[in-house]
């Protein structure tokens, strides 16, 4: 597809047709964004356009249209004036042309500035630090690799592949490959900030040494620093974090693929929860919790409180146990993001958990995308002290266990941004971290005889099923409102009448969390009598089963 070989050359043919100076007072659109995202509306047709990665970075031709789906870590970078449109003498017959350099580091090689300076127009363009998506599965990465023969032609190219440079405390995990690349945007109405995972379709830029402090301008050859790949971005459309990449552009399912998962959600629902429980060692009120868990994300923030989080701490006393190597291959099998982070000292005491900046915005293991899966391995700390260092990394987790917040710390004040992160604690007592539901494990010793991979098929539609119903509309109906707002004040009136325990507006809460997850991981769209008498069991099972009270 031209468009795709030679991208500029159809900007700059909408430029001519669409844009005369004089007749507009907005140069931030000519009919290009129009015009490609007409071109490429179907995850199909976007397919088609090569993905920008350490491994295509040295293949791909300047100025070809790529496609790059990142996080954006840093939004902060200095603006530049950039020359937005010029009159250029073409070499070697020296003609004469109006053109546009938007979407491009310049005039080429074989074209001339003129010396009119009432003939150049000025362009402001903002750039954003972006990297590879932290802890994207393999399956994810794999739905994107090429096919058939272009998988081979790409298998030659990797032989020839140089690694980009990157800013290594720009990525969130220490020691992780990764690909970083500085998108430029030329467009006012782009609402972009930091962890925002975006898909970004545009021009790959020129490669060159940037400094790794706050400015992203090119320098001189002698300059130190890596080569970062520039993108001009034509289009950069947020991604729904949650979403499946093979559903819509946006991440988010159709009527269609709901209405199919709808349908299968209960036997889907038997089936993970089974294979789930092979990774808690056969227990199977753990796996449903798990379960649950994975289907859980922030939906709403009234009044300060935070709705749709479920942080799950799951506590196994044995010795060199299983359960959290095993737990992590079953997410990442079925999760689009996954990331384990061992609780040791060490990684307390020396690493950062929270982003921090002066010159630039250096990351943090927290600072990963809405909808990122981190999976706190608290079985690998041993004994000693937890120093300043660790003491603040541990509050960094607490606070996104709590209230689903994050503290950016800058030299003379911090900035608190809202997170949507899961957290999943393996530890042989409870956790360090104040959670929603906690548990001890409860082995069933014939579960080591009944261990069976699923199918890559199976696999799908787990992967589906749990992106889709993650973000399915819920709805909370009146009725069931006022049913259970009755049985809870009937309930705490006969605890009251006999000296009992009342329940309490927390227990109550939980409840109501509970039933929502319940009632979409059968498929249920509102809430009913059935789902919600289920999730009042879940909860009894689970205070019989956590040693401690969880928050």
């Amino acid at each position: 597809m031209s468009v795709i070989e030679r991208p500029l050359e159809t900007i700059q043919e909408l430029f001519r047709k669409n844009w005369k100076e004089g007749e507009s007072t907005d140069k931030d659109d000519f009919g290009v964004t129009k015009h490609f995202q007409e071109l490429f509306d179907t995850r199909e047709k976007l397919s088609k356009i090569p993905v920008l990665d350490a491994q295509s970075i040295s293949s791909l031709p300047l100025n070809s249209l790529v496609r790059f789906r990142c996080m954006v870590q840093d939004t902060e970078l200095s603006q530049e004036v950039a020359l937005f449109a010029s009159t250029i003498s073409n070499k070697p017959d020296g003609e004469e042309v109006f053109v546009c350099h938007r979407y491009s580091d310049g005039p080429h090689e074989d074209q001339m500035l003129t010396s009119r300076q009432n003939q150049e127009l000025m362009d402001l363009r903002s750039s954003y630090y972006c990297v590879s998506v932290p802890g994207q599965s393999q399956w994810v990465k794999d739905a994107d690799k090429p096919t058939g023969l272009d998988a081979a032609l790409d298998g030659l190219k990797l032989e020839e592949t140089k690694a980009s440079g990157v800013i290594a405390e720009r990525f969130p995990f220490p020691a992780v490959s990764h690909f970083a690349a500085v998108v430029k945007t030329h467009s006012s109405d782009v609402s972009i900030g930091v962890t925002d995972m975006v898909e970004v379709i545009g021009v790959l830029g020129a490669s060159d040494k940037v400094s790794s402090g706050d400015s992203f301008d090119f320098q001189e050859e002698s300059a130190t620093g890596p080569c970062v790949p520039t993108v001009h971005a034509i289009l950069m459309n947020k991604v729904e974090d949650h979403g499946h990449p093979e559903l819509e552009a946006n991440g988010r399912p159709t009527e269609t693929d709901l209405e199919n998962l709808i349908k299968d959600a209960k036997t889907i629902r038997e089936d993970l929860i089974q294979y789930i429980a092979q990774a808690v060692r056969g227990d199977k009120f753990a796996a449903e919790l798990v379960l649950l868990h994975l289907l859980a994300r922030v939906y709403s923030r009234p009044s300060g409180a935070v709705l749709g989080k479920f942080s799950l701490n799951l506590k196994d006393s044995t010795a060199n146990s299983p359960v959290a190597k095993s737990l992590e291959n079953v997410v990442k099998s079925v999760l689009p993001k996954v990331h384990v982070i061992p609780m040791t000292l060490e990684n307390l005491n020396k690493n950062y958990f929270y982003p921090r900046g002066e010159e630039h915005l250096c990351s943090g293991m927290l600072q990963v995308t809405r909808g990122t899966l981190l999976l706190l391995d608290e079985t690998a700390m041993e004994e000693g002290t937890l120093v300043d260092q660790g003491i603040k990394n541990l509050k960094a987790v607490s606070d996104v266990s709590l209230y689903q917040t994050l503290n950016y710390v800058f030299p003379y004040n911090n900035l608190e941004f809202q997170t949507d992160i899961s957290l999943l604690i393996i530890s042989f007592g409870s956790s360090l971290v104040p959670v929603d539901c906690g548990i001890t494990l409860k082995p069933e010793p014939s579960s080591a005889d009944q261990h069976s991979e699923p199918t890559e098929e199976k696999l799908q539609s787990f992967r589906r099923y749990i992106s889709a119903l993650r973000l399915a509309e819920y709805k909370f109906s009146e009725d069931m409102a006022k049913e259970i707002e009755t049985e809870f004040m009937e309930q705490r009136k006969a605890a009251s009448a006999v000296g009992s325990a009342l329940i309490t507006p927390n227990d109550l809460a939980l409840n109501i969390s509970l039933a929502r997850l319940v009632a979409l991981s059968k498929g249920e769209l509102t809430l009913t009598r059935e789902c919600w008498d289920h999730a009042v069991a879940l909860s009894k099972q689970i205070k019989e089963r956590s040693s401690t009270t969880t928050t």
